[in-house]
């Protein structure tokens, strides 16, 4: 009866595996197909074509596209876990006035919508200039409510004794900060810092409005642009879509465990 259950339940997660993966897989064997194959419906390639990546391999505007997603993805997400991490550290081991009500403006910022300061942070980039500049993508998302929560959570479950023991010796905030405190939080930062890249990497419209020149966009935009083109072309449509979704599948899946963990240890209790 037992062996029949495991059977059943193996069956469904199999059967729901490929439903879910199937529009990943297909866009992956679309990718290598001509036009031909996709537009009469085949599944499998009738051959194995590399010419819809070579074309965008000789693409200026994707390397373009790519390289500023690139950059300002990492840029984003080093500077994101630095600033959360700093805020953690201060609200965790650093004693100052109001440090109740900071910790409870960072986390009434966490439940404020995105679509509420849409607007005043596109008043703020267009006062300051930094239109059609990568700068102009990533600043509003250069500290997270979310990210110094979760850090602060972390932080209060290490050791208060290895603390006080370093300050004793003299040691100054920042030696504490990067030589102990960090290294004993890897889960909590490397979830962070994944999380951040992934958000970063799949944003659309923020980065559709701070970005009117083609010098400036990023490869999600480049997608869209890819597909008003491309109205006959779908195999180079789908390559470029591969392109997109591949580094963000590679760091999810490689990172998995860490986020996991990561994120379990933000529940625990203060």
């Amino acid at each position: 009866m037992k062996n029949r259950k495991n059977i059943l339940i193996y069956t469904l997660l199999f059967i729901s595996s490929i439903i879910i993966f199937f529009p990943l897989i297909y866009t992956l064997l679309a990718s290598f197909m001509p036009t031909s194959d996709i537009i009469t419906g085949k599944i499998v390639p009738s051959s194995i074509e590399f010419e819809n990546y070579k074309q965008l391999a000789h693409s200026f505007s994707m390397k373009r596209f790519l390289a500023n997603s690139l950059l300002t993805s990492f840029f984003g997400m080093i500077i994101q876990v630095i600033i959360c991490s700093m805020s953690a550290y201060g609200l965790v081991f650093v004693e100052f006035k109001a440090k109740k009500i900071s910790y409870i403006v960072i986390l009434l910022s966490m439940f404020i919508p995105w679509e509420a300061i849409f607007i005043p942070n596109y008043i703020t980039i267009l006062k300051w200039g930094l239109l059609n500049k990568r700068i102009a993508i990533v600043l509003p998302f250069l500290a997270s409510g979310l990210g110094t929560f979760l850090m602060v959570q972390q932080f209060k479950t290490l050791n208060k004794s290895l603390i006080e023991a370093a300050k004793i010796d003299g040691c100054p905030q920042f030696y504490i900060y990067s030589k102990i405190v960090l290294p004993l939080s890897k889960g909590v930062i490397s979830t962070w810092a994944i999380y951040s890249f992934l958000s970063l990497w799949n944003m659309y419209l923020w980065p559709l409005m701070v970005s009117t020149r083609p010098e400036s966009r990023t490869i999600q935009i480049g997608l869209k642009m890819l597909k008003s083109e491309e109205e006959t072309n779908f195999g180079r449509l789908m390559a470029g879509v591969v392109l997109v979704i591949v580094p963000s599948l590679l760091i999810l899946f490689l990172g998995q465990k860490q986020l996991q963990k990561g994120l379990s240890s933000g529940a625990i209790k203060e």
